[in-house]
């Protein structure tokens, strides 16, 4: 189901290294991170279908290291559960591009954990 190379929007992948800046983690840490975050709080899916002009490819190796099985069943049960038929591609940038908003407000590591904490 995941494409061996993830095409990422240059806005995205330049998102991502300006998080590292912020935290130190590597752009496939954060991603990961973002998608998580997206998957967690969506409700209603928002799948971008336009394509970026210039792009950054980044190996699904890199992006999910060997957590990529975990990563495809959760992928598999948002498009089951949101009833989408999207192009794998476009979800896996949607879901980034979803993440990295919520994480907006970070700063530091620090701020990270807030991600982590129990709000119950």
């Amino acid at each position: 189901m995941i494409p061996f190379r993830i095409q990422l929007s240059k806005k995205t992948w330049d998102r991502l290294q300006y998080m590292q800046t912020r935290t130190r983690l590597t752009p496939n840490i954060i991603a990961r991170m973002a998608i998580s975050l997206a998957l967690r709080d969506i409700h209603t899916a928002a799948i971008n279908e336009s394509k970026p002009e210039h792009v950054h490819v980044i190996n699904r190796d890199v992006l999910f290291g060997d957590q990529e099985k975990v990563y495809e069943a959760l992928l598999r049960q948002f498009c089951a559960e949101q009833g989408i038929d999207s192009n794998i591609q476009d979800i896996i940038r949607s879901l980034i591009d979803s993440g990295l908003h919520k994480m907006g407000h970070v700063k530091n590591l620090l701020d990270m954990r807030s991600f982590f904490t129990n709000n119950i």
